[in-house]
């Protein structure tokens, strides 16, 4: 019980630390990834589509290249330095286990809290969050059964509450009408609950990220979710409820962050958007966004050469290519902005 009791104080203390840290920084990254099949190499009995991710799998998924893997993912996520993490295409947490070690031992940096559960998608793939500290309350949310849940996370730090939510939503193979009704079923769900909250309070500082799968001028996001890409549009009394999607305050080039090879097409799949209270709109929230934060991370070296598209860490098999290993980070580039704190009391930033 003493030692119980010891490595409670511990975590409680880590936890409390981390919160002071933030709150005298005054800001917050938030990050959003898709790390493309993060699998471990051990066959789950229960779910077949793991398979693949195995030794004798189609990858030849080894414990070596798992492990090159994590670093390259965690090679990302060190540059970024998220607190906030939302990823997608996690297989179990024994994974973000594994990320979360390979980030402190290659490169000294903290992402110990990790939100998981075991969701229903056929493929077996979840969506996650890793942060530097314990949020004050979760939920998970699902209308589609077989696919990804969402999940919303409360933050508290120095009494301003922020709520993320990180998504994935069903891809466009298969059937188009049934993956379109899919997808808007999903933004349906994340519209309900961005209303619930923002009912209670019209100032709630709310971030949606993940890879919707869609572009961010799709209906999905933008009727149905009610993501905006025109900030003068979001004044209106009537768009009070709506979102502004700050990919949208890039270019047209600058916010892709996929690469659909076979239709040589790229897609704005990856986006993050924010109540209209943090992008200076009344009422104004607890958290702002920082002025032209936003930033697709495409640094040469994930990218393909030649192409400027994600660079993949996969077995590919094409006439193209051949049939060979690439030794890259994930097919879609990360996304992430800069959080500040409002002043209290203040009527405009």
């Amino acid at each position: 019980m003493k030692n119980y009791v010891t490595s409670l104080f511990c975590v409680s203390l880590t936890v409390f630390t981390l919160q002071s840290a933030l709150a005298e920084d005054r800001r917050l990254v938030i990050a959003s990834w898709n790390v493309e099949n993060l699998f471990d190499t051990v066959d789950d009995p229960d779910n077949e589509n793991d398979d693949g991710y195995t030794p004798r799998g189609w990858a030849q998924w080894t414990d070596k290249k798992y492990q090159v893997k994590l670093e390259h993912l965690a090679e990302v996520i060190f540059y970024i330095k998220p607190d906030i993490l939302c990823l997608a295409e996690v297989e179990n947490r024994q994974v973000l286990e594994d990320l979360s070690k390979t980030l402190e031992e290659k490169f000294s940096y903290d992402l110990p809290v990790i939100i998981h559960r075991d969701g229903g998608d056929f493929r077996g793939i979840d969506v996650a969050m890793m942060a530097k500290l314990k949020p004050s309350g979760k939920k998970w949310f699902n209308t589609v059964f077989g696919q990804r849940d969402v999940l919303a996370c409360e933050f508290v730090i120095d009494g301003r509450k922020l709520i993320v939510l990180a998504n994935h939503w069903k891809s466009k193979l298969g059937d188009k009408k049934k993956s379109d009704y899919t997808r808007n079923q999903q933004a349906l769900s994340v519209r309900k609950f961005i209303d619930r909250e923002l009912n209670s309070n019209p100032a709630a500082a709310i971030v949606v990220a993940g890879d919707f799968n869609s572009d961010i001028n799709t209906s999905f996001l933008t009727e149905s979710a009610g993501f905006m890409t025109e900030l003068d549009a979001l004044k209106e009394p009537q768009n009070s409820k709506k979102l502004y999607n700050l990919a949208a305050g890039l270019g047209e080039k600058e916010r892709k962050t996929y690469y659909y090879v076979r239709g040589n097409k790229w897609n704005s799949f990856d986006s993050i958007s924010v109540t209209r209270g943090m992008v200076g709109l009344k009422p104004l929230s607890p958290w702002k966004v920082k002025t032209n934060s936003y930033t697709v991370y495409k640094s040469e070296k994930v990218c393909f050469p030649g192409v400027g598209s994600p660079l993949p860490y996969r077995r590919v098999r094409s006439k193209k290519y051949g049939d060979r290993f690439v030794d890259g980070y994930s097919d879609h580039f990360a996304v992430y902005f800069v959080l500040e704190m409002a002043l209290k009391g203040c009527d405009s930033y």
